[in-house]
């Protein structure tokens, strides 16, 4: 299996970023070369930029120079020698891979592009921008795949089939590591209550007005797009206010309630949300699946509109100190929606997993204080410390499974690693990264 966990993935990004812009043909019509030979097979270099536009579409990035591109390419030509080894076994061992395992695995990949993108439409039209249909796509995923699929069924016949980590061996590994693999950082227990500021009457006033305007322009006959160019105050402004095809729980509650309620074409009332006023056009309805557009206007937070909100947060603040419930108290008025049902309850935490603000204030609190009002990134919140652990070493029962996994891991990577050793030995490779320019 070729080793995909870092190198390849951002070699693949990294690299198509370089190609020239241009339909898809033109940025893989590159003078061709032989970048790499692996026993009676060629790797060219325009096999590689295919590679490489295939992980553009499917996760998009860009490098900082050339330089760092030409390193990387040298290290993802070295990852498909890897696989190529693979698969030339896989050959002379004759395996076989399952009637439309293929065809499954490119099914998951578009499909997981798709959702990248955000919805058929958005996939079609990132396509059509590079010149590529869908089905053009599936086949210059096929022969990736295809050696990907074998690679694998190499790895797991020869590697992992032939590893088995006794619990003795893990008993005998955290003797000799426990303090490199059972330490454990100290722990925050924390329950929350978020105030989030609210805008005043008269920013309230002021960007239902706009709405109103431009509800008046759609009224008049405007089409929706135009209207949404002109006043909403969303990113998808310039796309005429188009948010693509979505599925129900992808947007917030107020949104997703009020989109879904409506007949195709059909334009909502007012929708209020913490993003500010929308107006929300049905495009289409497909089962559970809805592409709509919408515009939206924001209400700015003032710095009256913060200091409310400061004020009301020391307000709950004090009647906790003063013996009252903090549960209850996070139930009836925190504006965290994940927690307030639970009571506000956050879950454990350790130091270096908080925000600093809320770091500073945390590590110095004893079990079962109240903190001071903090600002967050979402408003102001009132911290309690519910459970506290501190740093230790961790019995070998409460990490034994996870341990036996790492070694295992690790003796995967050693096996791996011998494995393609030993076929370099017995096939013939040649590495010609001279020939592979980001130019």
């Amino acid at each position: 299996m070729r080793n995909l966990s870092f190198v390849h993935l951002a070699v693949c990004v990294a690299l198509a970023a370089l190609l020239p812009a241009g339909p898809a043909g033109a940025q893989r019509q590159l003078v061709d070369g032989i970048a790499a030979v692996v026993g009676d097979e060629i790797v060219l270099q325009s096999e590689v930029d295919e590679e490489l536009y295939i992980y553009q579409m499917r996760t998009g990035a860009a490098i900082s120079s050339v330089e760092q591109g030409r390193e990387l390419r040298r290290q993802i030509v070295n990852e498909i020698v890897d696989e190529m080894l693979l698969v030339a076994k896989a050959r002379r061992d004759s395996v076989r891979l399952e009637p439309g395992q293929i065809d499954d695995e490119i099914e998951r990949r578009v499909d997981e592009l798709r959702e990248r993108q955000g919805s058929q439409e958005a996939l079609d039209a990132a396509l059509a921008a590079q010149g590529v249909t869908i089905e053009q796509l599936e086949n210059l995923y096929r022969d990736d795949v295809e050696r990907r699929l074998l690679a694998e069924s190499v790895v797991r016949a020869n590697v992992h089939s032939k590893i088995n980590v006794t619990w003795g061996e893990v008993e005998a590994y955290y003797a000799e590591h426990a303090e490199e693999v059972g330490r454990r950082p100290e722990r925050f227990d924390l329950a929350g209550i978020l105030v989030v500021p609210r805008i005043s009457d008269q920013a309230e006033a002021e960007a239902l007005a706009r709405l109103e305007a431009a509800r008046g322009e759609l009224a008049a006959g405007a089409s929706f797009e135009d209207v949404a160019r002109r006043y909403s105050e969303d990113a998808s402004a310039e796309r005429g206010g188009d948010l693509g095809t979505f599925g129900r729980g992808m947007m917030v509650p107020e949104f997703d309630e009020a989109a879904f309620a409506l007949d195709e074409g059909e334009i909502s009332g007012v929708v209020t949300t913490r993003f500010g006023f929308h107006l929300i056009q049905a495009v289409e309805k497909d089962g559970g699946r809805l592409h709509a557009r919408h515009i939206l206007i924001k209400a700015g937070i003032g710095p009256e509109d913060e200091e409310l909100a400061r004020a009301e947060a020391e307000s709950l603040r004090q009647v906790a100190i003063g013996g009252g419930d903090f549960s209850a108290l996070a139930i009836e008025h925190s504006d965290d929606s994940d927690t307030r049902e639970q009571g506000g309850a956050l879950g454990w935490f350790r130091a270096q997993d908080l925000a600093p603000a809320f770091r500073n204030v945390v590590t110095e609190m004893t079990e079962g204080e109240i903190s001071e009002v903090v600002r967050g990134e979402a408003g102001y919140y009132i911290l309690k410390l519910v459970g506290y652990e501190p740093d230790r070493l961790a019995e070998l029962d409460e990490i034994r499974e996870d341990l036996r996994n790492d070694i295992f891991d690790l003796r995967v990577e050693e096996a791996y690693r011998a494995l393609l050793d030993r076929l370099r030995g017995e096939i013939f490779v040649d590495i010609r990264t001279e020939t592979a320019s980001t130019e």
